[in-house]
């Protein structure tokens, strides 16, 4: 009872630093976020905090039911624009971890938890992983050659190695449940490689396919099972006349048939180059919650319609 009798205080603190420096005289935003806070006694013990659904997935899968999983970065939303209300802000102060992934809104909220929950742990998950650059695959959402592809779940590979992270971090966090922890990563391990091998099979007769897409979220998996991506979004904006031009014209060299659209992001241009050129356009949503399935349904949708 201690223990989370600190972590309310330290969710109060948070509470008044949001509402005093983004929202001073707002009363009726006051008591409405107040009336939606939890009591002592209804908080979870642990709480973890990751910014998109589907690696609130992966921990679910690897911490079952001993933790409160908090999703930063709500469905539909853009994880490339989005800024938390006070509300999810007052939720985030909560966690005793953040798994990041270098979403430009993560820096700038870890500052605020930091200032007023100094104990939690920011652990990114792009460690380890086999990162792909603007200079890699040009067309992704940042023209600097710095920038690194976020979308790394699109990868089943790579997320084995970024599964194994948040494994090993609830182990030191919570060491009574190490035993469950590891059965589960096992258990995902096998999961994820079994999903690769059954795409992989799915997508060898499309070798070096020109798959085109709305927004440029597939580098990882054209990577992994040896696609091409066309993006029609340029750094994370609706092409211009002149790149709209282009983009038709690459759609005609490749003998586009379908894209692939986001509901998450504009799709103003895909609409207007797929009516263009006589293509279907075809909704995926890569940042699904339920992962495994959503995986399976993107490669039938690329086996299907390229």
């Amino acid at each position: 009872m201690t223990f989370i009798l600190q972590k309310w205080i330290k969710r109060g603190i948070i509470f008044l630093y949001v509402m005093i420096r983004f929202f001073p005289g707002n009363i009726l935003l006051l008591l409405w976020i107040a009336a939606s806070c939890c009591f002592p006694a209804d908080c979870a013990a642990h709480t973890v905090l990751v910014s998109l659904a589907p690696y609130k997935f992966f921990v679910e899968r690897i911490a079952d039911k001993t933790v409160d999983v908090h999703l930063m970065v709500p469905a539909g939303a853009s994880a490339h624009t989005y800024e938390p209300t006070p509300k999810e802000m007052l939720a985030a102060g909560n966690a005793d971890v953040w798994f990041t992934i270098g979403e430009p809104f993560e820096s700038r909220a870890s500052l605020a938890l930091q200032s007023h929950h100094p104990s939690m742990i920011f652990v990114d998950l792009r460690k380890g992983v086999d990162q792909i650059s603007s200079h890699d695959h040009p067309g992704h959402a940042c023209s600097n050659p710095a920038c690194r592809d976020s979308h790394v779940w699109m990868s089943p590979r790579q997320s084995k190695v970024q599964v194994r992270l948040i494994a090993e971090t609830l182990m030191k966090l919570y060491p009574e449940n190490k035993a469950l922890y590891a059965a589960n990563l096992q258990r995902f391990s096998d999961d994820l490689d079994a999903l690769d091998k059954e795409i992989a099979q799915l997508l060898a007769p499309l070798k070096q396919r020109v798959i085109m897409v709305s927004h440029p979220a597939y580098a990882y998996f054209c990577r992994d099972y040896n696609l091409r991506q066309l993006s029609i979004e340029f750094e994370g904006r609706d092409p211009t006349p002149q790149q709209l031009t282009k983009v038709i014209q690459d759609a005609r060299k490749n003998q586009i048939r379908a894209i692939f659209i986001q509901p998450q992001y504009s799709n103003k241009g895909a609409r207007l180059i797929a009516d263009t050129i006589g293509a279907k356009v075809v909704t995926l949503d890569p940042y699904s919650e339920d992962y495994l399935n959503s995986m399976r349904q993107i490669a039938r949708q690329f086996a299907e319609n390229s």
